[in-house]
């Protein structure tokens, strides 16, 4: 069995190509930027560590020996292939090419992430996007699987191998019928968590950051963490509520994406209660350039967005990059 050669490198098989094509060493020492003594040393170098004459050096001309001739094709390809692969890096470090894969709340994906994905691809229009809609114990899992590059959602649980970044606080109030006269905000323009009191509560399903936020408050009425109805989105529990099944508590933002004709919302006070979405990244794998540059677009398009009464961008002292 033979021994693989240690010391051909890049630069062996560079010296060797041009030596092949250009049929002399002095052309492929100009075209290498090299003396010619250097090209000549690399190629005996190369053909001493494989063991083989690859050229036949006459008074006129360098040819290739037959093993040169079945050398050089596989030595162009590798070089090719080496070439391609350095520039596909480049290319992905200049967000030239590359794929961001994001999980979010669809509250987030429709008011925040959509818009700022917008301006992103008309900056980068080589970087392909993956969106995913999901709860947050979802999204918690997939960024701690690596499924996708980041999320964003609130909090569900405690995650050593993840890092939030509050991104904005997004206050809690209640969806219900236009034409429902029993309830009607105050002066405030706020309702109070007692006007709630006997009315059916529209929720949704375990594992959302909304139902973990409503059962930690020990301060709320029981009937907050533990809805009458279940829905398995906001947009299921908007069309019970239009329904007339009862009303739903959500945030600003999830009432803005689901509000159509027919429904009203309105802030709850007394007491208030406010989640805060977060960018969920991995602590353990950096972002790759593509999707730092999204995360920045997020940021970018919330310092001027109309966010909805509820909501507020958090200052940049407590966002951490």
């Amino acid at each position: 069995m033979h021994r693989l050669p240690k010391h051909v490198t890049l630069k062996h098989l560079t010296a060797f190509v041009a030596v092949a094509q250009e049929s002399s060493f002095t052309h492929a020492a100009k075209r290498l930027f090299q003396t010619q003594s250097s090209v000549t040393s690399l190629v005996r170098q190369l053909e001493d560590g494989l063991g083989t004459q690859l050229f036949a050096r006459t008074s006129r001309r360098v040819l290739l020996t037959p093993a040169g001739e079945e050398f050089l094709p596989r030595v162009m390809r590798l070089l090719a292939d080496f070439d391609g692969v350095i520039e596909d890096v480049v290319r992905f470090g200049a967000l030239e090419r590359g794929r961001v894969g994001v999980a979010a709340a669809p509250s987030a994906i429709t008011q925040l992430i959509a818009p700022a994905a917008a301006v992103f691809a008309a900056h980068y229009p080589a970087v392909r996007l993956y969106l995913s809609d999901d709860n947050s114990g979802r999204i918690q899992r997939k960024v701690a699987a690596r499924e996708v590059d980041f999320g964003l959602t609130s909090r569900w649980a405690d995650a050593p191998g993840l890092h939030f970044d509050a991104l904005l606080e997004d206050r809690f109030g209640v969806l219900y019928r236009q034409d429902d006269a029993t309830l009607r905000p105050g002066r405030d323009g706020a309702m109070r968590w007692s006007d709630l009191t006997g009315r059916k509560l529209v929720g949704v399903v375990d594992e959302t950051g909304i139902m973990a936020l409503l059962r930690a408050r020990a301060d709320l009425p029981i009937e907050a963490a533990t809805p009458f109805y279940e829905a398995s989105s906001t947009t299921s529990q908007a069309a019970l509520v239009k329904a007339g099944m009862g009303v739903a508590v959500l945030p600003a933002l999830a009432a803005q994406r689901v509000m159509e004709p027919g429904l009203a919302y309105a802030l709850l006070a007394r007491p208030t209660v406010v989640r805060t979405l977060c960018i969920i990244r991995n602590k353990e794998y950096p972002l790759s350039p593509a999707a730092q540059a999204l995360i920045a677009s997020i940021h970018d398009y919330l310092r001027t967005a109309q966010l909805p009464a509820g909501c507020r961008r958090l200052p940049a002292a407590r966002q951490k990059h």
